[in-house]
């Protein structure tokens, strides 16, 4: 590429990373732009840190054993001092670069020579192409200029991993402070108060997320260091920005005192907030849901993947008199509760009452099928706040009820203080994070109570009026021909098969059963789409979008055929309904919400190496996951499913 004759120096501290090192380096000898050196320098791993490297066979990898040191600034300095480049680069020996991290600063640089150094986007991630969370908003477009002044208004990204920076800058603002545990940060800032930036949004850098990363084993130093940085430069600040980044140190300060159980400290960090800001009530805000969250033994810093499920199970000779299922949302996770209360419902006597709560937006199918004897419902959409005060109202006829047991499938700060305030005699709580689907998660939860086996029971009775042939022959339903759903309403493009391909399978369905009509129906949000179907596909598509509330659309489903979907809350419908459905998931983690039983089949990308990577923009721009497979191909999976 041009350019390419300048030398990037990557200096890369390590200690006891055997198990993600090689995974690193791979991803820098990867690079697209490939005039590099890597200088590793081991601060004393005792793990085989070294024979890992050594094993790797590329003259331009240099490996230092510098003894224990234990100051990450210190050794960053040792690697510039041994670096030969004309730019020098950082990276942490656990996390990975995109390939064309190098090449895309370079040019950067390149364009803006009056910027001294680069930063680019990136994500945390635990498992790769699975983002937990991205440095910023913006993913795509670049910033150039003073930094300054942003970097206390928390619009730069500190993490040295992403930065470039040019061999005469370091002479100019010199190295490291080998005083501070976390000296990044603070390099960052030395070289935006005396030089331009650019800044590349794209997330080209890959933080990995673990149990032994420095910063999770010294976060409240890390915090410490964050306030005397804004207090040494709070002189050269507007006075405005200066309390502003006070403010939200101390409020980020005293959540995570919260989730680390210091409790005390954490309503101390929240006051010095409102010190800065004394007309927020932010701080206030997260006093009280810290405190909630304490009250209910709620650990809010529990990684995903460590909970279990936990139960007291139900020790009465005779069944329970009234119970109350809890499930707040979303429309399809409270839809794939309902076969397994259903059969719930049907294994006990008529006598015990099942009660279900969930949020207002939520409870128009559980109110229209006949399966509670009461259904209650929380306002306040998805708000934390609004929803507990929801709850407190609720409570005192939760009160009057008294149910002998509660099954929590939710599993959130809400349906925790609900369940504690009721103190049920028996009680189980949803595994929320477990790698299992939510259909086996649920049955997994009730069967806690000790009631009895579980399974699926699509038998479902609707008290609604509604006539749902009525409906599709108003829309153009002959009465006897088979009804087919297309639903193409995944909300992200790399969930999206091609329209084309949902033509091309009806025209091989109608080849296979002619007597057959085609049904497309949802919200709004599906509009243009079934549009297109429409002119495609003609009398053929009833096209009811936008038409029917859930209730009606769930009654609409128990008369189809088949049912071929995308991630949505109608697949979930169709398969709690026993109706056969294909479900294609594209980026979707199919291991939590795919469709469950011998009448349902899924398609996903678990066995491609991007996995299901969960984002909204395919990284090779073709959804592969999706395009590879032909309407040829998924009408065969339909007919040995409905065959």
């Amino acid at each position: 590429m041009e350019g390419s004759s300048i030398k990037i120096s990557i200096i890369m501290p390590t200690y006891n990373r055997a198990n993600f090192i090689k995974e690193t380096i791979e991803s820098i000898r990867n690079q697209t732009y490939q005039n590099w050196e890597l200088i590793i320098i081991d601060d004393g791993s005792d793990d085989n840190t070294e024979e890992m490297v050594l094993g790797i066979k590329d003259d331009r990898i240099h490996f230092h054993k510098a003894g224990r040191i234990a100051i990450n600034g210190k050794i960053k300095n040792i690697g510039i001092e041994k670096a030969q480049g004309q730019l020098i680069s950082f990276m942490d020996s656990d996390d990975l670069w995109a390939e064309t991290k190098l090449e895309k600063q370079v040019l950067a640089l390149k364009d803006y020579p009056d910027a001294g150094f680069s930063l680019t986007g990136g994500y945390n991630f635990k498992n790769i192409y699975q983002p937990i969370d991205f440095f910023y908003k913006q993913r795509e477009g670049m910033r150039y200029g003073e930094i300054f002044i942003p970097f206390f208004k928390s619009e730069i990204s500190t993490t040295t991993p992403s930065l470039i920076v040019r061999r005469e800058c370091l002479r100019i603002a010199g190295g490291f402070d080998e005083s501070k545990p976390f000296s990044d940060t603070d390099y960052i800032l030395k070289l935006a108060s005396q030089f331009k930036a650019v800044i590349l949004y794209e997330p080209l850098l890959y933080r990995r997320l673990h149990d032994t990363n420095d910063s999770g084993t010294n976060w409240i130093e890390g915090y410490r260091q964050g306030i005397d940085l804004i207090r040494a430069n709070k002189k050269k600040l507007p006075v405005g920005i200066a309390r502003e980044a006070f403010f939200r140190l101390y409020v980020n300060f005293g959540e995570d005192c919260f989730g680390h159980g210091k409790k005390r400290k954490g309503i101390k960090n929240f006051f010095h907030a409102w010190e800065n800001k004394p007309l927020s009530i932010v701080p206030i805000k997260k006093t009280v849901k810290g405190l909630l969250k304490w009250m209910l033994n709620i650990d809010p810093g529990k990684l995903p993947g460590t909970t279990q499920l936990t139960s007291k199970p139900w020790d009465g000779s005779k069944p329970p008199k009234r119970m109350l299922a809890i499930r707040l949302q979303a429309m399809g996770d409270v839809v794939i509760t309902l076969p397994y209360l259903q059969y719930l419902r049907n294994s006990l006597p008529a006598s015990t009452k099942i009660d279900f709560l969930t949020r207002k937006e939520c409870e128009d199918i559980p109110k229209n099928i006949s399966l509670f004897n009461k259904v209650s419902s929380l306002g306040g959409g998805r708000n934390f706040k609004k929803q507990i005060f929801n709850g407190m109202i609720l409570l005192p006829k939760f009160f009057l009820r008294r149910y002998d047991v509660v099954i929590d499938l939710q599993n959130n700060e809400v349906s925790e203080f609900i369940r504690k305030a009721i103190r049920p005699k028996a009680w189980s709580v949803f595994d929320r994070f477990s790698s299992i689907a939510a259909g086996e998660r649920t049955r997994i939860a009730i069967e806690a109570v000790n009631l009895g086996k579980n399974k699926i029971d699509t038998g479902f009775h609707f008290s609604t009026h509604f006539d749902p042939n009525e409906m599709l022959k108003n829309n153009g339903w002959n009465g006897i021909s088979d009804l087919v759903v297309l639903n193409p309403a995944a909300a992200f493009p790399t969930r999206n098969w091609p329209l084309e391909n949902y033509v091309s399978f009806a025209e091989l369905w109608l080849g296979q059963y002619p007597n057959s009509q085609f049904l497309v129906l949802g919200t709004s949000f599906m509009r243009s789409k079934a549009g297109y179907l429409q002119k495609k596909l003609g009398e053929r598509l009833i096209n009811i979008v936008d038409q029917t509330i859930p209730s009606e659309a769930f009654a609409i489903i128990q008369k189809v055929k088949f049912v071929l979907s995308e991630d949505s809350g109608l697949m979930h419908m169709a398969w709690v309904s026993g109706r056969p459905t294909l479900a294609i998931f594209g980026s979707t983690r199919s291991d939590w919400s795919r469709p469950l039983g011998i009448h349902s089949y899924f398609l996903d990308s678990s066995d491609l190496p991007c996995g299901n990577c969960m984002q909204e923009t395919c990284f090779f721009g073709d959804n592969h996951c999706l395009t590879r497979y032909t309407p040829a191909f998924i009408f065969e999976k339909a007919i040995n499913l409905i065959e």
